[in-house]
């Protein structure tokens, strides 16, 4: 996307994976050992490994996970941990390889059935500026369908989608994780690559959670947003619920923006705006909480719209100098454009017009990794996840002396369809639509 020329001092990732090209060769399919005897067994080095890249925006060259742990469970032992593993590995470069990047000593013939990672935080890069990502939890737990005595390591399949939306003209990019494991017959040191065989696929898809939305339902009533959405665990193993995705579009509430820098003071007036959001809401238990929201404060946006965004109504008043406005207006704008938007007008002594242009912008700067709990639903069993309340964004505008942040309203538009999605481990491909009614 042409639009982001913008900086960001968020985050500063350096890239430290050391591949060890190897002939390894991974299966899924494992050799059923005998229980381990009453003598205690020697531990063994257990190798979790990763492969696969991500869903990624148009313009992604690199999706950056930093993991701080890696922890395994045993039916046997409970869990045992390998704090020291730790690094950084580009999710884009996993397609068909396996990257290894641990090793926890476990005891020989112990059943590990649960693989935990520790992402400390995770950043993308996009048309060659880096952006730090957001996630709903540090800490992933990831079953392993098929667990075995035999194996001597996990291959996690991590497929996760990372979502772009937009605080003002700001880019917030949220990742749903989502992730199976399956059992591996060997095991190998930190750092080995090796290719993932054809045969491992399927044992991926029979590892998804076989999850369905049962019923769905969104309503707006005045500034007021009301979602209800139902999960039914329809397989044989928990699944944890990590939040929903609701992509649609929003209409937005924006109070008159007041700005006064030199010589100039405007005050700027949209009505009837609208833009296609994939709205994402984290889980924390089965209350749904808005990822923007969180996020809004901590953005400092040169424009107060998404790029994609529309209006029925859209006025300036201003006075001062007349060249000074024209280029403030064309510094503020950004990359919103003014093509197709109703009842456009700019008054004031000197200036008719003017010309968007794509300027620099402030860096995002906010909490990366957010601690929501999820939610686990047993097999058999359903969960309603529900959001009621108003879903405000706070960002910060640089856009001369304005008065502390402009708060901006997200509402459905009432009779507008909207498909969901349930962020899940394990991986699940859940969705629904839903139509929005209004009082």
């Amino acid at each position: 996307m042409s639009s982001r020329k913008w900086g960001i001092t968020a985050l500063a990732v350096v890239v430290a994976v050391v591949a060890v090209v190897g002939a390894l060769y991974w299966q899924a399919a494992v050799r059923t050992a005998p229980a381990p005897s009453s003598t205690a067994a020697p531990p063994v080095a257990y190798a979790v490994a990763l492969t696969d890249p991500p869903v990624v925006p148009a313009g992604t060259s690199a999706l950056l996970i930093n993991y701080n742990g890696v922890t395994v469970h045993t039916e046997e032992y409970g869990w045992i941990s390998n704090a020291s593993a730790t690094g950084t590995v580009n999710l884009l470069g996993l397609q068909n390889i396996s990257f290894v990047i641990a090793q926890v000593n476990v005891t020989s013939g112990a059943v590990v059935n649960v693989v935990r990672l520790y992402i400390s935080n995770a950043s993308i890069i996009v048309d060659g500026t880096q952006y730090p990502v957001m996630l709903p939890s540090g800490i992933l737990d990831i079953p392993i369908t098929g667990a075995s005595r035999a194996a001597q390591g996990a291959l996690v399949d991590l497929q996760p989608r990372v979502i772009e939306a937009y605080v003002g003209d700001q880019p917030v990019f949220m990742m749903a994780p989502a992730a199976v494991a399956v059992p591996l017959n060997r095991t190998a040191p930190p750092g080995t690559i090796a290719p993932v065989p054809a045969g491992v696929r399927g044992e991926f898809e029979r590892a998804s959670a076989n999850v369905t939305i049962t019923s769905a339902t969104i309503q707006v009533v005045g500034n007021e947003t009301m979602v209800s959405i139902t999960v039914a665990n329809e397989g044989s193993e928990p699944v944890q619920v990590l939040g929903m995705g609701i992509d649609g579009n929003w209409s937005m509430g924006v109070p008159p923006i007041k700005i006064n820098v030199g010589g100039v003071s405007a005050t700027i007036q949209v009505s009837g705006a609208t833009a296609g959001m994939h709205m994402v809401f984290f889980a924390n238990g089965t209350q749904l909480v808005p990822a923007l929201e969180m996020a809004a404060p901590h953005v400092k946006a040169k424009w107060f719209l998404p790029p994609n965004a529309k209006a029925k109504g859209f006025n300036v008043q201003w006075k001062g100098n007349g060249s000074d406005f024209g280029q403030h207006m064309k510094e503020w704008s950004g990359n919103w454009s003014m093509n197709g938007y109703g009842g456009a007008a700019i008054t004031g002594p000197g200036v008719a017009n003017f010309s968007p242009s794509v300027t620099n912008v402030a860096p995002i700067i906010y909490t990366q990794i957010s601690r929501m709990a999820g939610y686990t639903i047993q097999p058999g069993q359903s969960a309603t996840f529900t959001f009621e309340g108003t879903i405000t964004l706070g960002p910060r505008l640089d856009m001369g002396a304005t008065t502390g942040p402009v708060t901006i309203t997200l509402t459905p538009i009432a009779g507008q369809s909207y498909t969901i999605t349930v962020m899940t481990i394990p991986a699940s491909n859940a969705t629904t639509t839903a139509t929005a009614a209004g009082s």
